[in-house]
Formats: structure tokens, sequence, C-alpha cells
């Protein structure tokens, strides 16, 4: 939130209550400027936000009383400590995870959060990941097995299930690339398999980018359309006139723009990282590619688009919609969470 002085609103049944300053204090500003002690910076900053939540939860319980708390991964160490409320930590991927999984190597400050990170999440009543694999990974971090964990992947309500129209030849191919503008999702790789798809295939094509600003020049790429990042009712319009689904990421946990496209009945075209391959499923439901391999998403590209062109992806559509409702229906998905908290 940007507006310091909004401290309440709703949304919709939700009640809002934004934690608004979460600048670090004088002494951790200057701790981070202090050589050899500054690595304690990031560890003094994590339980500094953590307990400006936990003061804000207890003034809260004191008015409307708290029975449970979902928190996002890293959470509130001082509830973990103290164990106000009965919680669960969501699996969503820390920075050190996702540095981990890219190469990017984390520094000791990353390190000795994450490990704090750890014993908060050792200590919750449940843990709540929407893919197996995110599991996996803080397991082999913590060096240990997680007992409470619980997979569910996210819902789909059944509004966003769109009715499949007949596949047809098409003369032109649309493809859609939307994300937050942040190098892991791979845009950068993207755009590099795109430039080396052969002329008859480019000459076919519209590709569409959402949200992803690029930092090179694309004079030599006029197929693509750069548009900054919308509101959700705006890119569901975009759906709608897409033919084929991109999901480039170098790593990621259980990305909504899968979901989102499957529900649509879009051919899916998504790198094998994280929990991506849980939620495609098999090789019938959409196409899957290795990151590290910039030659196999131009194979894979290339083969849906042909599949578009030449009007035969009507079964993948069907498949990939199919999939998503079994595993994302809005109704068992909230049968799960009710049972999670019946602690």
């Amino acid at each position: 939130m940007d507006n310091n002085r909004i401290t309440y609103f709703k949304d919709g049944l939700i009640h809002v209550y934004p934690i608004m300053d979460y600048k670090p204090s004088i002494l951790i500003y200057y701790i981070s400027r202090v050589p050899i002690i500054k690595i304690f910076s990031g560890f003094f900053f994590y339980l500094h936000n953590g307990l400006k939540i936990h003061l804000f939860l207890l003034k809260l319980n004191r008015k409307i009383k708290i029975a449970y708390i979902e928190y996002s991964e890293g959470g509130d160490f001082w509830n973990s400590i103290f164990k106000k409320f009965n919680y669960s930590s969501h699996l969503h991927g820390s920075s050190y995870t996702f540095k981990n999984q890219t190469n990017q190597r984390p520094d000791l400050i990353d390190w000795m959060r994450r490990k704090m990170e750890h014993v908060f999440i050792k200590r919750a009543n449940k843990v709540i990941s929407p893919c197996r694999a995110m599991v996996e990974l803080v397991e082999m971090e913590m060096g240990q097995k997680l007992k409470q964990a619980h997979v569910i992947p996210y819902p789909v309500a059944d509004s966003e299930i769109i009715t499949i129209k007949k596949s047809k030849k098409s003369k032109k191919v649309t493809l859609l690339f939307a994300s937050r503008n942040d190098p892991v999702k791979g845009g950068k790789l993207l755009i590099k398999a795109l430039g080396l798809l052969p002329d008859d295939i480019q000459s076919n094509i519209q590709v569409e980018f959402y949200g992803y600003i690029p930092q090179r020049d694309l004079t030599q790429l006029p197929f693509i359309q750069v548009n900054e990042f919308v509101p959700k009712e705006d890119l569901e319009k975009a759906y709608q006139t897409t033919d084929i689904c991109v999901i480039p990421s170098l790593f990621d946990n259980s990305p909504n723009t899968v979901y989102e496209a499957m529900a649509q009945g879009k051919v899916v075209v998504a790198s094998s990282v994280g929990g991506i391959p849980e939620i495609v499923g098999g090789f019938e439901n959409g196409f899957l590619f290795d990151p590290k391999d910039v030659n196999d998403l131009v194979a894979k590209l290339e083969d849906a688009i042909k599949l578009v062109l030449n009007g035969a992806c009507q079964s993948m559509r069907i498949n990939a919609q199919q999939r998503i409702n079994a595993i994302s229906n809005l109704s068992i998905n909230v049968k799960q969470r009710l049972n999670l908290i019946q602690l």
C-alpha cells in the first residue's frame, strides 16, 4: 500500500488491515552500515517486521477474537515462540529458495533469515503448499520431513472455466506472457527463444507481454507487443483472444497464470520447474520445456504454434481444462482448507 494513512478497508467480505511501515528502525539502519556486523541486519529486520505484525495481531485479538492464522512463509517469528495463536505457514517460495534455484547464490544475510523462517515453519500447526515440489525443497533446506505438510492446489472458480470453442485452422497465432516485472519469470529467455524461431513461424505470430518490461531493444522482433501491468479484468479479456500462454519461469512455485490459462482452455507452454509439472500433468495437457535449454523452448513453441495453425489443438485444450477442473475445483478446495483448520 502506498498511502500510509489507510489503516483499514473492506474488500467484499474481507476485512483488510494494512501494516504500512516496513522501514527498518534507526538501529537496524546503522547496523546495516557497519562492516562485519551488517550481516545481522537482515536477521534484525525480519524480527522487527515480525514484531510489528505480532503486536498488531494481539491488539486486533482484543477487539475480534482470532481463532486461526494462515501466514505467508516467513510469517511472524514471535508467534512461533509464544504460540498465542494456532497457525499455518503457507509455502510460496522465499527469497533464499528462489536464489538457490536460479543459481544466484544466497548471501549470509539470506541464509540467516532463512534459518529463522525454518523455525517458524517447523513450529507451525500446519504447513500448506500448492505443490509437492515446494514442500520437498523446504524439507531439503531444513534437513527434515514436514509431517504437518498438506498440498492443496490453488482454487479455480466455476466462472473461470470458459466454454471452449471448436478449434479451426488459423492464419495468425497469438501468444501471451503475463508476469510481474521480475527476471526470474523468464522474460529474457522467452525473447531469446522467439528470436530463434524460423522466419515462417515468426511471420504468423503476435506475442503480447503483460507486466514484464524487456530491457533490450525489440526492433528486430516487431511481432512482440509490450503492455504494462493491467487489472485482472483486463488480463482476462486478453486471455480470451489468446491461443497460447507461455510461462517461461526460471523457477516458480505454482503460478496462477498456468491455472488461468488451463481454465480457459488455452495451449500452455511452460517450464518444467517447481510445481508447474504438477499443474500441467501429462504431455496431453500442455507442453513442458527445460528452462536451461533455450532450444527446447524454441522446439516446444514451434510445436504449439503449428498445432494451433493446423487447428489440431482441440484435444489438448479440452484436456487442459478438465485437468485443472479436477485438481483445482473451488468447492473441493474449500473443504480441504476447512478440514485443516479444525485444530
